[in-house]
């Protein structure tokens, strides 16, 4: 576990003694580079080198099948009845490498490639049962369960002399699929190892290190233990270093504390030169700049990072219901339009979920008597229509996000669900008038009804006001935002190839509703969709060359490439070739 430091930064014992290799002294790696396709001799001395911590990746639902990439294999009843048991757990699909939050990078979308269990029912046989086969998907042939930098420069090494794909891995919550490709090798960051400080020329504050590997929910245990609070995921097992941070990172805490980003304060990581770099605002900087916005797996391989705490507050809690039905729902759409400029103003973080008749709000600022008073229309409608509303208070923020992870305050997403999911970020411009409301109430149904699932996440920094987030590299159009739509089109188990573009395609056009009333605007490049027109500019806006430049000072040869990422090569890759 991390240790709370009230000054300075901490630094994984692992590197304390770290010195960069002879090898290694040069920002720039040549693009000429003809590389060969690996030997079993070649996997062997990488598993030498890595003191023998090289593994075969494998689909974690194997243990059901008696075919494996069409050879028989032994299933093992217990071992199968574990994962049927915890499918959708979020901590068992986060400790196990061959499994993913989102089902779709476990398979190969494009060839139908799969080893998956009835999502709907995890005991259905008829998933599992021959002549069904298990395929070994997108999931990475090999990976390395990383202990020390010195496995990610053997693994560095390696990818420059033989023709393998690398890809990072952490607790595998991507809705890119950035973690997983077909043919790769992956660097497996999920252990929890030990600190000691070390000192650096930040200013005095309260912050917390933690490794790649951390999770938020240990993290938040940690934070209120010691009487203080971070910003995190909604989700429990996100890991906090990994690509929510570098993405961006929102939260409900966003419009309270900023971003993710807007709180780190250093990273420690290994660029694909093979350089171990302490980055923050006083060295590296180009690459502190670029690893807070610009994107996880693209400019290096984190493996600490440090960040901003802040003493544990009270919260205030709204939680209000309707019953399901769609006029209700338009109604309570249109009181929420109305209201929620003011609501984003006054740091109230949270979700608005149509499909479950439920709107949530956090705030800290607020007193009772005042977070009543503010939520007051919303509560008087929904009670109007039927439904059951409150404002109660919790002590801290640990106890209410405890109660929305198990569904007594809102509820988290699903994982182990395989989906398409399109987003787009909402300016306030357009709630001005009744007139642009009207339309965006207009669009914001057509976008629904053309998603199984949609949800809209107060979680921008909208009415943070402490930076102008020129120091980051997230879009500028965050600051500008007042929350995030999310719609989400599934699949059955056994759906065919077509059957899964299509899922694609509805999302597209659920979310080409919202695109066409926010020219200029743009998504979330964690969350967006897989074929987001124009990415650099939705992702990014006006920060996307500056990103490119450094992107090609730190891995010209792209070492690190994944989709729609900063200096993407493009789809015809064959480590991309399992994307629709």
């Amino acid at each position: 576990m991390a240790y709370l430091l009230t000054y300075g930064t901490i630094m994984l014992d692992f590197l304390s003694s770290f010195q960069n290799p002879a090898n290694a002294t040069s920002d720039h790696h040549s693009d000429t580079i003809l590389r060969r396709p690996p030997t079993s001799q070649d996997w062997a001395r990488l598993n030498s080198t890595v003191g023998g911590r090289l593994h075969r990746g494998v689909p974690w639902t194997k243990v059901c099948f008696s075919v494996f990439n069409g050879e028989s294999v032994a299933s093992d009843a217990e071992e199968c009845a574990f994962v049927q048991k915890n499918y959708f757990d979020h901590f068992a699909r986060s400790s196990i490498f061959g499994a993913y939050s989102v089902e779709n990078y476990e398979s190969c979308l494009s060839t139908g490639d799969q080893c998956e269990l009835d999502w709907s029912d995890p005991d259905n046989p008829s998933a599992f049962s021959p002549p069904r086969n298990c395929k070994q998907g997108s999931i990475p042939d090999y990976y390395i369960d990383v202990r020390g930098p010195e496995d990610v420069v053997a693994a560095l090494e390696f990818v420059k002399e033989v023709d393998v794909p690398l890809v990072i891995k952490n607790t595998g919550h991507d809705f890119k699929g950035r973690s997983a490709a077909p043919g790769s090798l992956a660097l497996w960051i999920h252990r929890e190892p030990t600190f000691v400080p070390e000192s650096c020329s930040i200013p005095a504050q309260q912050a917390l290190t933690f490794g790649a590997g951390e999770q938020f929910q240990e993290m938040y245990e940690f934070a209120n233990a010691h009487g203080l609070e971070i910003v995190g995921g909604a989700d429990q097992t996100v890991g906090g270093a990994g690509g929510w941070v570098q993405g961006g990172g929102h939260s409900t805490l966003a419009p309270v504390y900023g971003m993710g980003v807007d709180r780190v304060l250093q990273y420690k990581a290994i660029t694909p030169d093979g350089v171990f770099r302490v980055v923050n605002s006083c060295q590296n900087t180009d690459l502190f700049w670029a690893l807070r916005g610009g994107g996880g797996g693209t400019f290096a391989i984190v493996l600490e990072a440090t960040i901003m705490a802040s003493p544990s507050q009270t919260y205030r809690v709204a939680n209000i219901n309707w019953p399901m039905d769609n006029e209700k729902m338009e109604e309570m759409l249109a009181m929420f339009l109305d209201n929620v400029t003011t609501l984003a103003t006054q740091q109230w973080g949270g979700f608005f979920t149509p499909p479950l008749g439920n709107l949530i709000l956090t705030n800290p600022k607020l007193s009772l008597q005042q977070a009543q008073e503010a939520v007051q229309p919303l509560i008087d409608l929904s009670t109007r229509l039927g439904g059951i509303s409150n404002v109660t208070e919790y002590p801290n923020f640990l106890d209410w996000f405890n109660a929305y992870a198990v569904g007594l305050s809102g509820t988290q997403d699903p994982i182990g669900v395989p989906n398409a999911l399109t987003t787009r970020l909402i300016p306030q411009k357009n709630h001005q008038t009744l007139e642009s409301r009207a339309e965006l109430k207009k669009a914001l149904l057509n976008a629904c009804d053309n998603a199984e699932f949609c949800q809209l996440h107060l979680t921008t920094p909208f009415g943070f006001q402490e930076t102008d987030g020129k120091d980051t590299s997230i879009n500028p159009i965050w600051r500008q935002a007042l929350y995030q739509v999310i719609l989400v089109n599934p699949w059955a188990y056994n759906a065919t190839v077509e059957e899964k573009r299509e899922a694609y395609a509805k999302g597209t056009k659920a979310v080409d509703f919202l695109r066409e009333i926010t020219p200029g605007f743009g998504a979330y490049l964690n969350e967006a969709d897989i074929h987001e027109p124009n990415h650099e500019a939705s992702f990014w806006g006006d920060n996307y060359e500056r990103l490119l430049q450094i992107k090609n000072k730190y891995d010209s040869s792209r070492i690190l490439d994944c989709w729609q990422c900063v200096g993407w090569k493009g789809p015809k890759s064959a480590r991309f070739k399992c994307y629709i």
